[in-house]
């Protein structure tokens, strides 16, 4: 059988990859581009591709399902405690003796990588995050599964928030909505949901707990759903009754350096140079730099963190195709939070919200 053409089109990416790096094969071991390239859902796999070569090594386990998931690889069945080292002999047994390997030096483990050097005769090459990048612009059926999972976050967000927030805790509130998300249809959260009231809500992670949300306090929560292996990420930050002057303040600056990076998320624009520095801008001005630690976004896909990086020290350029996050936050140490991220798809000249849940300050029981 030949592969979905979308992932044809992905095997001559990685193709092209391995001439432009003078390479005979890479050996794909992070679990998300193995997805990306085959197909196939489960764990301990690999994928080896060349010239004319695409197999998928896997143990017992997966054989069943790599018939049922995969199209355009061939299957080479290996022991699970010699994954690497036969994975490596699959290539060896199609490619010309001495081939020269690249392979995923972040996700390699020492102890692989010593089989990799005991089995692999020819030379061998840490190609890096060359082969994830692949993944940051994406096809039309990347895009759709990420609407899917984007739309059905607010609409998760939107039922719990409707049910109140006040005299419930964090965990509760947290637990609630991975509920509505399963109800709704997604797989999973895309990441473990953050509730985080007053005082809390200034950790940037926070871990939800069995403290219980006050009234008149800012609660902060970051949430996302996972649809057909894609991810979503939105955070809203919530008012339960009347809240300080200066934490109102601090909501509209948060919102207008939202905006304001929003505004210059385009085609060809820098992450870090442009729509980073437009969110960093505003809250410098309005004297809580010192209060936003964080970069403004990051790319979402399979993984809820991946390329392009829209942050202070670093950035990728941007094109159409890309879906990032929009993020910027205010943390008050021993106070409160505010965050309002929200993802995005970057189009030609702009770029279209894929969370769309209402931004302005919602106060709820």
């Amino acid at each position: 059988m030949t592969p979905h053409p979308e992932r044809n089109d992905r095997l001559a990416a990685v193709r092209d990859l391995l001439r432009r790096l003078k390479l005979d094969g890479v050996l794909v071991s992070d679990r998300h581009d193995v997805r990306y390239l085959s197909g196939f859902r489960g764990d301990d796999a690999t994928v080896v591709v060349g010239p004319s070569v695409a197999i998928i090594c896997t143990d017992s386990r997966f054989w069943a399902q790599v018939d049922e998931e995969v199209q355009g690889f061939d299957l080479v069945k290996v022991d699970s405690a010699e994954l690497m080292a036969e994975s490596v002999q699959a290539l060896a047994e199609r490619s010309a003796p001495g081939a020269s390997l690249g392979f995923q030096g972040s996700v390699v483990s020492y102890a692989d990588y010593r089989a990799l050097r005991r089995r692999h005769e020819g030379g061998l090459r840490n190609v890096g995050a060359r082969l994830s990048r692949l993944r940051m612009v994406k096809d039309a059926e990347e895009i759709a599964a990420l609407r899917r999972a984007a739309a059905l976050a607010d609409a998760a967000l939107e039922r719990v928030v409707a049910h109140g927030l006040v005299g419930r805790s964090e965990r509760e509130v947290a637990w609630h909505i991975r509920g509505e998300m399963h109800t709704l249809g997604a797989e999973d959260e895309s990441f473990a949901t953050i509730v985080a009231g007053g005082a809390h809500g200034a950790q940037a992670h926070a871990i939800p707990g069995e403290r219980r949300i006050a009234r008149d306090e800012l609660v902060v929560i970051d949430t996302g759903a996972r649809v057909e292996g894609y991810c979503s990420d939105i955070t809203r930050t919530f008012a339960t009754g009347k809240v300080g002057g200066e934490l109102r303040r601090v909501y509209g600056i948060v919102l207008a350096a939202q905006l304001a990076a929003l505004a210059a998320v385009r085609d060809g624009a820098h992450g870090q140079r442009d729509v980073d520095a437009a969110a960093r801008a505003v809250i410098v001005e309005a004297g809580y730099g010192e209060q936003f630690g964080h970069g403004t976004g990051h790319g979402v896909g399979l993984e809820i963190h991946e390329g392009p990086a829209l942050a202070k020290t670093r950035g990728d350029r941007l094109r159409p195709g890309m879906v990032c996050t929009v993020e910027p936050g205010i943390y008050l140490e021993g106070r409160a939070g505010v965050r309002i991220e929200d993802t995005v798809l970057v189009t030609d000249d702009g770029c279209e919200p894929l969370t769309r849940f209402d931004k302005e300050l919602r106060v709820v029981d």
